[in-house]
């Protein structure tokens, strides 16, 4: 596995967010997960992977992957999705342990992810679980993408946009390369490097501030 894979992380404060904030002078934490499924009221966290940014600057050097181990069985349909093993989950650190560091990355942090609202559930859910919160703002990236889709049709005129939202679709738009699909942090960097491009094309379309990007963008 490539070294930049390697499960270790680099907690960093930042002041308050407020609405207010410049897009620019935040520090995001892109994250991506891997579940037993989809089905939002029985799923479990398989697998947590994030990447930080600061303004549009990848960090590559501050990252967070854990494989968790949450004691149910898995689904063997879904183990060729996330290519997690019996074994891998058996090796796995507990909800708790995961959750905690997980905590720590994240403080201070506006979370980013790829159809957000799938792993903001999850990781809701299993917070509150162990008697913790998951309080951070999200953005969804597709919903980002999608708006600026918009903007830029109705400044030519137009009413629609494309419908294609799904991560590797728009990774390709931006010819930006899929390292190893369905890997948490491997998506998580395919997620960043998308984000990247997206501040860039949200601050030029006059979308400045945190307030302004949750307007349309909040997971």
């Amino acid at each position: 596995m490539q070294s930049w894979l390697t499960s270790f992380f680099t907690p960093r404060l930042n002041g308050a967010l407020t609405r207010s904030a410049p897009l620019d002078s935040l520090r995001y934490v892109v994250v991506d997960t891997e579940l037993t499924s989809l089905d939002r009221r029985t799923n479990r966290l398989l697998s947590v992977g994030a990447i930080a940014m600061e303004g549009s600057k990848i960090r590559l050097n501050e990252q967070f992957y854990r494989v968790v181990n949450p004691s149910v069985e898995i689904p063997a349909e879904t183990i060729v999705v996330h290519g997690l093993r019996p074994i891998d989950i058996e090796q796995g650190s507990s909800p708790e342990e995961v959750l905690q560091s997980f905590d720590e990355f994240i403080r201070d942090a506006v979370l980013v992810g790829h159809f957000a609202s799938i792993d903001k559930d999850v990781l809701r859910k299993e917070f509150r679980s162990i008697g913790m919160k998951l309080a951070n703002p999200v953005i969804d990236t597709a919903s980002a993408y999608h708006w600026l889709e918009l903007h830029q049709a109705r400044l030519r005129g137009l009413d629609e946009a494309g419908t294609e939202r799904d991560l590797y679709s728009i990774a390709k738009r931006y010819s930006l390369d899929v390292i190893q699909a369905h890997h948490a942090l491997s998506d998580g960097f395919l997620t960043a490097q998308l984000w990247q491009r997206l501040l860039v094309d949200l601050e030029s379309s006059g979308v400045h501030t945190l307030g302004a990007l949750l307007r349309f963008a909040r997971s």
